[in-house]
């Protein structure tokens, strides 16, 4: 049996195109296979930053492509299910609800993926009535946080699945059997970032907290916006860039603490966080998305109030002090992530639902 994605493809690679990316090389369980339709981005614009403004007629160009790409795919008669992965935008939920109903004329089951936390998402009466409508259309619903369950189960009464994201093993080349290696003897502890180095992913925030604590070191790797550089940086912040999968590899397994501040009103949940989860990194993370799902609170790291620095640095100031503390968080968090966010769990996850929709 097939699966139709509903989803885009690298490049850029991160979000749900890295999801996408991984699903079609996956080896799922039943002999699933997967058939993608690409939903990428076309006409120059970007996904982030200053060049993401729409051109109508581009828009509705890359809407018909999809919806034709759609039907033709489910000309395959061992396609049952349409799996459309989208943050809750307005615009996105509305070019889904066409597909939905394609999905529907062509007697196929469907299922909406809200890759996000659908509150910091759907605002204002027209987004609620859009969300409403694409998720009661759909025959189940996926979310990747408690927020994002707690809306969806108010407004609709489509049955409603949480799932994870999920990180590859193999990808990562993580040894989840292994017990954390005792660091050796350092002048200054690190703590890490991964991600995009911008104010609304709280970099701005961890900025604030070096310049409290200079016994520390601070590195942030990913991709440097502007207004990083115009801030006053302290020598304990090290911007390192973008980095390919080994070097931020690297850069974990070197780490004392990961950081993850984030308030991006997109954000559903980090894989960034889950990987320095699997490695060993005891975390203190911003309340917010799926942050609190994943370290419940004191167990894997302390989850802080967002933007509140004082927070943060006394969250910082516990772990530094007590490495038996940080070996503590750090165990837990490599056996929270083999229990619930490996990709062999995960995608078993999405079969079960495929295969309980076919049966009814």
């Amino acid at each position: 049996m097939k699966v139709v994605l509903l989803a885009p493809l690298p490049p850029p690679s991160g979000g749900i195109a890295s999801w996408a990316e991984r699903m079609r090389t996956a080896k799922l369980k039943n002999n699933w296979n997967v058939i993608i339709v690409d939903e990428k981005v076309i006409g120059g614009r970007d996904i982030f930053g200053a060049n993401t403004r729409r051109s109508i007629p581009t828009e509705i160009i890359r809407c018909f492509k999809i919806w034709i790409n759609l039907w033709k795919a489910l000309n395959d008669t061992e396609v049952k299910i349409v799996h459309s992965s989208i943050p809750a935008g307005f615009t996105g939920m509305i070019r889904e609800i066409i597909c939905a109903g394609i999905t529907k004329v062509r007697k196929r089951k469907f299922i909406i993926h809200y890759r996000c936390t659908i509150p910091n998402m759907v605002k204002g009466k027209k987004s609620l009535f859009v969300f409403k409508l694409l998720t009661n259309i759909s025959d189940a619903s996926i979310v990747l946080n408690t927020p994002s369950e707690t809306f969806l189960k108010k407004y609709s009464k489509t049955r409603a699945y949480l799932i994870p994201n999920f990180i590859s093993a193999t990808e990562m080349k993580l040894g989840f059997s292994n017990n954390i290696k005792t660091k050796e003897a350092k002048k200054k502890l690190k703590a890490v970032y991964v991600g995009g180095v911008t104010k609304e992913k709280g970099c701005l925030d961890i900025i604030k907290v070096a310049q409290k604590n200079n016994s520390i070191e601070f590195r942030l790797v990913g991709a440097v916006a502007p207004e990083i550089y115009r801030s006053e940086v302290p020598e304990n912040v090290v911007l390192c860039g973008e980095k390919d999968r080994k070097g931020v590899q690297k850069e974990l397994e070197q780490a004392d603490i990961f950081v993850f501040m984030s308030h991006y009103y997109g954000e559903g949940f980090s894989n960034a966080l889950a990987e320095a989860m699997a490695v060993g990194l005891p975390c203190v993370v911003s309340d917010w998305a799926a942050n609190r799902d994943m370290i419940e609170e004191n167990k894997g790291g302390f989850v802080v109030p967002v933007q509140d620095i004082k927070g943060i640095v006394n969250s910082i100031k516990t772990l530094a002090e007590s490495e038996e503390l940080r070996h503590k968080m750090g165990t837990w968090n490599i056996e929270k992530v083999n229990q619930e966010y490996l990709q062999e769990k995960v995608t078993s996850q999405y079969v079960d639902i495929y295969e309980s929709l076919i049966k009814g």
